[in-house]
């Protein structure tokens, strides 16, 4: 549920600024507010705190992240990085800078050069790479290049989807020099075009100029390499690629050398770094007066206690903390803070789906908690596959239980496995049908049915049907209650309004089907002629478009059968399609991946519309969202349930 906010002033003297700040920030439960939009000039003259600190954290912080940018990275050594970051707790803030400040004197001009360097090899054996392209291209010619003296030979390296270029070229270059050059095009590879020119070496700045103009890519040999037979040529760019690589190599020893003596801290220093420039970044809330400084925000009404204790311990009467009376519209704006059980937890994750709900709001996270399983279970109903997912929850708990998200996720999962198996015993499912070929279980007889969900499937609309009418009759119940806290008598109206004509229609289809005497025909008429005015004046002619939009959301509900009816199809399909194969272990491979691909639908098909039924049936009855979500001025750090604060 969300909790009651509190807003509160922090005031005391200005020598105790950093120290109640740093408090503050370790009791982590203070939802800030920038104080010179909220107290006026005329009631105390205030001045934002301006820190230079905060600038120089933040360019340190961005050389340290430059660094990481150039050492290999390692495995994180906990021992080491817990020993440094106990020293780093000892030292204040300028300690901590001047220890990163002269861990980047020593390390960013050497990582950056040597970094530099290796980009340069890494450039020089590409265009090294290149050159053996060139060289194979013109080996042809070799017999005739000594005759060439005089001449310049140029290559293109051309697209093959541009290929059309090259007749363009050919007509400039026959221009410049009169027709005195010649030109071939050749194939490098799929998709680029080598064009040859060989030409009068007095036409040479006219020729590149046009080159140039026309945004094409040009090949030449290096100076060291013309005059030299081609088989001196190739090994001369082996011997450079060679020497380049082994400095690639030694240069790559070096920087893994830097980081092996430097990594660790510098893991526990840029995490104390982003700590201390999210903490100062938050000092453009504060402002000072004279003598005094301000602080202002929200925080939990049952946090505020503890909060008043650790100033008061520390500053006893120097600093006072003052709970200020809200306003309608201020409250309006009061941060949202979830603090639900442990089992409602897990679905917060999907309450980030849609908005944050407005501070006076219902939450409808504990709804989702008892009703998204018991959607979950309706739709799977497998005693087989139950057990199954509950072992993929715990497989997803114990490899990324450090992840909120698949935490949160493998707690969805686990607690959706329980009315799953207690849905697959009323059905009398275990992997389909197989239990009850097996003469394990047999499905329930309750209410005079026999609940087996392939010939059961009139009660089993008419059960899904009923619980999309108690869902959404408790969205219009819930929206009611948030129409009176937030005062709207509109809102108020329509619900009520919606409430009693679906009621009145309910009644009147229940009629038709003979289930209610005809003498429920009177206060049917009554409910809905009391209900049309209230819907007229709550949300007008859309309102009663509204109504039927709304039976449609009920009948959406008939999906809690219709998924179920096709996984309990697919999986007797897998049964009798492994019972056809003669050999035993086929037919066992057959039905098992066939039974594999069903819980693999079973985990996602009904997660989905399992969502779906809350996100647009149910919350469309109450739900506006559109709040602020609580971000409390502390470290982010994960709680319990996943979500990260």
């Amino acid at each position: 549920m969300l909790q009651q906010m509190k807003r509160i002033q922090v005031i005391g003297p200005k020598p105790a600024f950093n120290q109640v700040v740093d408090l503050l920030y370790q009791e982590g439960t203070l939802h800030l507010e920038d104080v010179s939009r909220s107290v006026s000039p005329v009631e105390i003259p205030l001045d934002k705190v301006v820190l230079d600190t905060a600038d120089d954290v933040a360019a340190v912080l961005g050389k340290i992240n430059g660094i990481f940018s150039t050492l290999p990275t390692l495995s994180d050594d906990t021992i080491r990085q817990d020993e440094i970051q106990k020293t780093l707790r000892s030292r204040n803030h300028d300690q901590v800078l001047a220890r990163a400040q002269e861990i980047i004197h020593t390390l960013e001009t050497t990582t950056r050069d040597l970094t530099a360097r290796k980009s340069e090899l890494t450039l020089t054996i590409t265009a090294l790479n290149r050159y053996s392209k060139v060289l194979f291209i013109l080996q042809p010619l070799e017999r005739e290049l000594p005759m060439l003296e005089g001449f310049e030979v140029t290559i293109l390296l051309i697209l093959k989807e541009h290929s059309d270029v090259v007749d363009i070229i050919r007509k400039e270059i026959d221009i410049i020099t009169s027709n005195q050059f010649e030109m071939s095009s050749t194939s490098v590879d799929a998709e680029t075009l080598a064009a040859i020119m060989v030409f009068n070496k007095r036409h040479s700045e006219q020729v590149h100029s046009f080159i140039y103009s026309v945004n094409v890519n040009e090949v030449r040999l290096p100076r060291e390499y013309m005059g030299k037979p081609f088989f001196e040529m190739f090994a001369l760019i082996e011997e450079n690629k060679l020497r380049a690589g082994d400095e690639i190599k030694k240069i790559d020893a070096d920087l893994l050398n830097l980081a092996s003596s430097w990594y660790q801290e510098l893991v526990v220093l840029r995490k104390a770094l982003e700590d201390m420039n999210d903490e100062l970044g938050a000092f453009s809330n504060f402002a000072f007066s004279e003598y005094t400084f301000v602080i202002m925000g929200w925080i939990p009404k049952k946090k505020l206690p503890r909060a008043k204790k650790s100033l008061s311990d520390v500053f006893s009467d120097r600093v006072v903390v003052r709970e200020l009376d809200t306003t309608e519209k201020e409250m309006e704006g009061a941060p949202v803070f979830y603090d639900n059980p442990r089992w409602v937890k897990p679905f917060e994750v999907i309450m980030q789906l849609v908005a944050p709900p407005r501070y006076r709001e219902i939450d409808p996270s504990p709804v989702l908690a008892v009703f998204f399983p018991l959607f979950f279970g309706i739709m799977v109903g497998d005693i087989g596959y139950g057990i199954v997912i509950l072992l993929i929850a715990l497989l997803i708990k114990k490899l990324y239980g450090t992840i909120a998200f698949a935490a949160s996720v493998a707690d969805i999962l686990l607690i959706s496995s329980i009315p799953t198996i207690i849905f697959g015993y009323l059905f009398g499912e275990f992997f389909g049908d197989f239990g009850e070929m097996m003469g394990w279980l047999h499905p329930v007889h309750f209410l005079g049915i026999t609940w087996n969900r392939v010939e059961a499937m009139i009660p089993m609309l008419i059960l899904a049907i009923s619980i999309g009418v108690l869902h959404v009759f408790l969205g219009l119940v819930m929206g009611m209650r948030n129409a009176i806290i937030m005062k709207s008598r509109k809102h108020l109206s329509e619900k009520t309004g919606m409430l009693l004509m679906l009621t009145g229609i309910i009644l009147l289809m229940a009629m038709l089907a003979g289930i209610v005497p005809d003498a429920g025909m009177y206060p049917t008429v009554i409910l809905i002629v009391v209900a049309l005015p209230m819907i007229l004046y709550g949300a007008g002619v859309f309102g009663t478009i509204e109504v039927m939009s709304t039976v449609g959301n009920i009948l959406s509900y008939a999906r809690l059968m219709a998924i179920g009816m096709a996984s309990v199809i697919l999986a007797m399909v897998a049964n009798r399609l492994g019972e056809s194969f003669e050999i035993v272990i086929i037919g066992v491979i057959v039905a098992l991946l066939l039974h594999a691909l069903n819980i693999a639908l079973a985990l996602f098909s009904p997660s989905i519309h399992a969502m779906r039924l809350h996100i647009v049936e149910f919350f469309s009855k109450f739900y506006v969202g559109g709040g602020v979500v609580y971000k409390p001025f502390r470290k982010a750090v994960v709680e319990e349930g996943g979500r990260i604060g």
